[in-house]
């Protein structure tokens, strides 16, 4: 389970963390370059499958460091290793796909194009539109690991006993949702706080809240029709406690699904797994996931997006660059090692091979891989990695949840949102078109 955050202290916090892993440590100590050996900074989920790849290819020198998952870790390591001119690894793993945004940014200078060191016959494997999150300018600075594409989850128990019907639009998931709320008090049918509001319900709408136009220039339009839709969606159940601003991942959250209040909740793929039995304590038998409602006007369901992680290759790698590049496409595409990944793979044929355990999980009251599968081909374009991560969920938080909180205008506090948005995105180096 891999989350986009940043927490605005982490990057400072960093400073002090250390790097311990199976070579050593990592951040200031020499590089590979030193050594004549690959360098690779991986988290601890990542590293038995650097491991194999490293007894699998005696004749390549590797040297594979641990690296916590902290929001803002990679990028303050990777700022020392510029100030020493050393200790940059030749490959790293984000669970903050975010960062690549600034590891590629000219004033870092690390991450490598990975267009010419990876055939396009492997890139085009990858879900359509995963490798989007990191793409600048026409140029593939990663390869995703997973990805987190959003799904209805519903427990069908509760469906069943009110008889209610799956929504399929977002008006009649309105209308449920406020039915339920009237019918039976307590109940909820989503979550908007953070990334979870953000990315699910604008994200899924289209509302460019970060589209990457390039490394230096962002599109942000909070007064389109794709954005006001969301609030509009939103305010009446919001009135209605209907959707709650408590953070699924709160340890709070989880008086929803002991008490049966969770008729729906649009969430990320890895929330089947790590959230409804282990955290919200939801019992075997009753959840089960279906494709994202359809937005008014449009004839298909889009996804938005909640997590993943990806690898990146060092600008630095010299003459590892292409054994770097060799080992980032088989942590990604070997179908074998993506199968038994905890969360959902970004390569196609990995992604079918793992669902076949999914689909005959019992947790589950269906199948959850046609909605699954349906929503990793339908991610909605223009969600990209910017620098302005930590600040993109906070100032939603400061606006949109606020008013969300108080009963104020939800529309309204879109002006707000796109002011704390630009201030970011500026701040942080880019041009708003």
């Amino acid at each position: 389970m891999k989350s986009w955050h940043m927490a605005p202290l982490a990057v400072a916090a960093a400073l002090g963390l250390v790097l311990s892993g199976c070579g050593g440590t990592g951040g200031g100590s020499r590089s590979g370059a030193g050594r004549g050996e690959l360098l690779v900074w991986v988290d601890n989920t990542r590293m038995p499958a650097a491991q194999q790849y490293k007894k699998a290819h005696p004749d390549v020198k590797m040297r594979i460091v641990t690296i916590p998952p902290d929001a803002g870790y990679v990028p303050t390591k990777i700022s020392l290793a510029n100030r020493t001119k050393s200790g940059w690894p030749d490959v790293v793993f984000l669970a903050n796909p975010a960062e690549a945004a600034t590891l590629a940014s000219a004033r870092f200078g690390y991450a490598a194009p990975l267009d010419d060191l990876v055939p396009k016959s492997v890139r085009d494997g990858f879900t359509p539109g995963s490798l989007d999150t990191c793409t600048f300018g026409g140029k593939t600075y990663c390869l995703r690991n997973d990805i987190a594409p959003t799904v209805l989850w519903y427990d069908a128990k509760l469906m069943k006993r009110y008889g209610y019907q799956v929504p399929k639009t977002w008006a009649d998931y309105q209308k449920t949702g406020l039915k339920a709320a009237s019918e039976h008090p307590g109940t909820i049918v989503g979550a908007v706080n953070g990334k979870y509001g953000a990315g699910i319900y604008f994200g899924s709408s289209g509302c460019p809240t970060r589209d990457t136009l390039s490394l230096t220039k962002v599109h942000i339009d909070l007064g389109r029709s794709d954005c006001t839709r969301v609030a509009d969606l939103l305010q009446p159940l919001a009135r209605k406690k209907a959707v709650t601003s408590v953070v699924p991942i709160d340890p709070g959250f989880a008086k929803f699904g002991k008490s049966d209040k969770i008729l729906m909740l649009p969430a990320p793929a890895w929330f089947g797994d790590f959230m409804f039995a282990p955290a919200f304590k939801v019992p075997a038998g009753r959840i089960a996931a279906a494709p994202m409602p359809t937005w008014p006007g449009e004839n298909k369901p889009y996804a938005g997006q909640v997590g993943g992680g990806a690898f990146l290759v060092s600008s630095h790698a010299d003459g590892r660059t292409q054994q770097a590049a060799d080992l980032v496409r088989w942590m990604t595409t070997d179908i074998n090692l993506q199968a038994k990944q905890p969360t959902y793979p970004a390569f196609t044929a990995a992604a079918k091979k793992w669902g076949e355990a999914k689909s005959k999980d019992s947790y589950y009251a269906s199948d959850p891989m046609p909605a699954l599968t349906a929503a990793a081909n339908a991610l909605r374009p223009g969600f990209g990695a910017v620098r302005f991560e930590a600040d993109w969920q906070s100032s939603f938080n400061d606006t949109f949840v606020k008013a969300v909180d108080s009963g104020g205008n939800l529309r309204d506090s879109l002006g707000s949102w796109q002011d704390k948005l630009e201030a970011a995105a500026k701040t942080t180096g880019y041009t708003v078109g």
